[in-house]
């Protein structure tokens, strides 16, 4: 008909089933962000279990990481759970598998030390720690570190302007490192109880590159020793001369005149991480005592234990040295806690 017009109809929208449909995109939205952040938190847990992360810098940085990855994962699990059960469980569940898979595997051949053991006359008392170059509190640390009555101390960033003070404390007994031509080598340093022989520089690195090796000469026992400081990977070139030296030790092993073996240095990098020493001969220490850190950001995180930590002060044994009474101490002035810890011989 001419001139007729369609009616208009108004459709009207209560305020609550706007509100309604809003806060369902606000959800949709949240639940799509929480699981994106547990997929990526899932797959940086999975780093150290992929050969590809030893290749890259970033990656490999980042697995380090691994410990405090999964705890973050089960803190997103919380706030998943509420928003959905299923997908919270879920991702709960392969958190806990990932990271079991790739770490709690280190204690799976942890022996209790039995009494025998522990009474057998050779037994050497060991504290390593990394002291900082510029440490203004050094001197504090290291008579902290004395009175402890080690047998064997492995200093490291031991700055060589400190000289007087590393020959005040070791007081006529065996060292290595105050040489007048080549003092502290990479900033390391011994103070022993016993004598020290067979010591070789081996020259890995153009500059600041090198490990010690050398034989503790201990009561009708003998002890190689294979200590090292790889740079810390601030930059990829200081990552790679890192990878260098710590690949450096496989042979060194190999080259050892005696079955009682230690390796010790700090490493800049966990044991997770797929640049870590790995060789059939030696365990480290990690895998024979309970978790323990050895770097904290800062000094207000040492409370915090491992929650804010990473182990990268590390100690490799033979089959035939065991650890024992394994601890760890603050250092004032340094951002490393000392190892402390007992090993003893097995004929």
């Amino acid at each position: 008909m001419l001139g007729y017009k369609r009616p208009k109809f108004l459709i009207f929208v209560s305020p609550e089933l706007k509100f309604s449909y809003v806060d369902t995109r606000l959800g949709d939205a949240l639940l799509f962000i929480l699981l994106l952040i547990e997929l990526i938190l899932l797959a940086l847990i999975l780093l150290p279990l992929v050969a590809l992360s030893g290749d890259y810098y970033l990656l490999d940085l980042l697995s380090n990481f691994q410990l405090h990855f999964f705890i973050l994962a089960l803190f997103f699990c919380i706030p998943l759970l509420l928003k959905s059960v299923k997908l919270g469980v879920l991702s709960a569940f392969l958190s806990i598998i990932i990271f079991a898979s790739s770490h709690l595997w280190w204690f799976s051949n942890k022996v209790p030390l039995s009494s025998g053991y522990l009474d057998t006359p050779h037994k050497l008392h060991i504290v390593q720690a990394n002291l900082s170059y510029y440490n203004p509190l050094l001197r504090t640390a290291v008579e902290e570190l004395i009175e402890l009555g080690a047998d064997l101390y492995l200093f490291y960033e031991f700055n060589r302007k400190q000289k007087p003070l590393f020959v005040e404390i070791a007081d006529k007994r065996y060292t290595f490192g105050d040489d007048d031509y080549d003092s502290f080598p990479d900033g390391m340093g011994i103070i022993s109880k016993y004598p020290l022989s067979n010591i070789k520089k081996h020259k890995i690195l153009p500059i600041k590159g090198s490990v010690i090796t050398l034989t503790l000469q201990l009561p009708n026992q003998k002890l190689d020793l294979i200590l090292l400081h790889p740079p810390s990977p601030r930059s990829p070139d200081k990552w790679q001369k890192r990878n260098v030296l710590l690949g450096s030790v496989q042979p060194l092993v190999e080259l050892a005149s005696s079955k009682h073996i230690l390796v010790a240095g700090d490493f800049n990098t966990t044991p997770w991480s797929n640049h870590f020493p790995h060789h059939h001969q030696i365990t480290p220490c990690y895998q024979q005592t309970d978790m323990y850190v050895s770097w904290h950001a800062s000094k207000y995180l040492h409370p915090y234990g491992w929650l804010t930590g990473l182990p990268i002060d590390h100690c490799l044994t033979s089959k035939s040295v065991k650890v024992y009474q394994f601890k760890t101490h603050s250092l004032p002035g340094s951002d490393h806690l000392a190892l402390d810890y007992k090993i003893f011989l097995i004929d």
